[in-house]
């Protein structure tokens, strides 16, 4: 039987198959790709058709950025997600449910920004991200771990400032990049549900820390949008926050609030309003 593609695989498939095309070069994790010791499983990307909904879905339309800048901040921004909602877990005594989200960073999204990391100048952090992964497997509850999840913060906040400030709050680029992590969020959503029911946790659990992530995205340019286009930008806030209600905690409900059609039209109707 076929591996199970997981959204988040198509994402980075799709979007570094564009890279790939707009570089004219190699992509970041090819390497990986070659020896096979990388959970993004880089060989399905034939598998994805971008517009598609459900698992194939996480690039919607614009699973195919062309830009090396959104597709790499968006890589970013799912790390981000990811320690988000990890951080919730921990603090609600889950430990055990956090692990996995963070160990996703460095074992499925870090390889494909790997040499851009160096090609951009910003130091390596995959060591601070398995130095964090390994405490939350063995002392989650050590005074280590706050110190060390602040630096894994830390240092994926660095390598976005490796993105030009002008580029980082210009509104189309974040806007671009909020509509693919929204993309994804949707995606994982839906494949985290079956028979009206959450039949993945962590699917459930990862597209609510993307769903969060993009929302403080876009509070960094909302001043900005009210002033330049207001009617968009009521649209855009009223949708995230019609979006949010989809998550109600950071343990899914006993049936999902919103179907994944409604997620799905909420992130649409955002990226029409970008």
């Amino acid at each position: 039987m076929a591996k199970r593609l997981k959204p988040i695989d198509l994402f980075l498939s799709v979007g570094l198959a564009a890279t790939i095309g707009a570089c004219g070069g190699a992509a970041p994790g090819d390497s990986e790709v070659s020896d096979g010791s990388s959970h993004s499983d880089m060989s399905h990307s034939a598998a994805t058709t971008p517009g598609q909904g459900g698992e194939g879905g996480e690039g919607g339309e614009g699973g195919a950025s062309g830009d090396p800048d959104v597709d790499y901040m968006t890589v970013l921004a799912l790390m981000k997600g990811h320690l988000m909602v990890a951080e919730e877990l921990m603090a609600a005594g889950q430990p055990e449910q956090a692990e996995p989200h963070i160990g996703h960073p460095v074992d499925e999204l870090y390889g494909d920004v790997e040499t851009q990391l160096s090609e951009r100048n910003v130091p390596q952090f995959k060591g601070t991200l398995t130095e964090l992964h390994d405490l939350s497997k063995s002392a989650p509850d050590s005074a280590q771990m706050p110190e060390q999840f602040k630096a894994s913060v830390s240092a994926i906040d660095g390598a976005i400032a490796a993105i030009p400030a002008d580029q980082r709050q210009s509104p189309e680029f974040v806007m671009a990049v909020i509509n693919r992590t929204l993309q994804t969020a949707a995606a994982e959503y839906e494949a985290a549900i079956a028979n009206n029911e959450f039949v993945e946790v962590i699917e459930y659990q990862d597209s609510r820390g993307f769903v969060l992530y993009a929302d403080q995205l876009y509070q960094t340019i909302a001043d900005e949008m009210s002033q330049s286009d207001p009617e968009a930008h009521e649209t855009i806030s009223a949708s995230l926050e019609e979006l949010k209600a989809a998550w109600p905690s950071v343990t899914p409900p006993a049936t999902p609030v919103k179907s994944p059609e409604v997620v799905n039209g909420l992130v649409s109707e955002i990226e029409l309003q970008s």
